[in-house]
């Protein structure tokens, strides 16, 4: 896999061009609206703080084997996309939806850096999928699991 670094910002990256897209979009759509970009560039902001925290805690997850900063972690992105999605929907309708299209950028940003950018269009391999031959699975079949024998029943 690439240096995590690099694969951080180009996620941060294509997240901030799909909320460029959602921003040209809402302008075709519901025209300029200060709160509307206002809300998508607080939740915008938001998911990209939550996805660093994510990568923080999944880095001293690796080093210190304890699962408590993933906890503390979850804790904390819930209690920030609460609290911003809570504020903007306060201050107006539309600067709610523009914040719940924000925290949605980064997972944007990363279906189509993945599924779309690797696949057609720069035609190299996905840095995600870093396994070199397809994986063998065990048949499952071939375990007895004394649980399964179910009496039969005659209707």
């Amino acid at each position: 896999m690439t240096n995590l670094r690099e694969f951080r910002n180009e996620i941060i990256l294509y997240g901030a061009i799909m909320a460029a897209v959602a921003e040209v979009i809402s302008l075709l759509v519901i025209g300029p609206n200060a709160l509307f970009t206002a809300g998508l560039a607080a939740g915008t902001a938001v998911s990209v703080l939550g996805f660093i925290i994510l990568i923080k805690t999944g880095e001293s997850l690796m080093k210190e084997s304890k699962k408590s900063p993933i906890l503390l972690g979850y804790i904390v992105r819930l209690f920030l996309y609460g609290a911003v999605f809570f504020i903007c929907i306060k201050l107006s309708l539309p600067c709610g939806f523009g914040c719940g299209i924000g925290f949605v950028t980064i997972h944007f940003g990363i279906m189509f850096l993945y599924g779309i950018v690797y696949k057609f269009i720069k035609k190299k391999k996905n840095p995600l999928n870093d396994w070199t031959e397809p994986k063998q699975w065990n048949d499952l079949s071939i375990y007895d699991d004394e649980d399964d024998d179910w009496p039969s029943s005659s209707l």
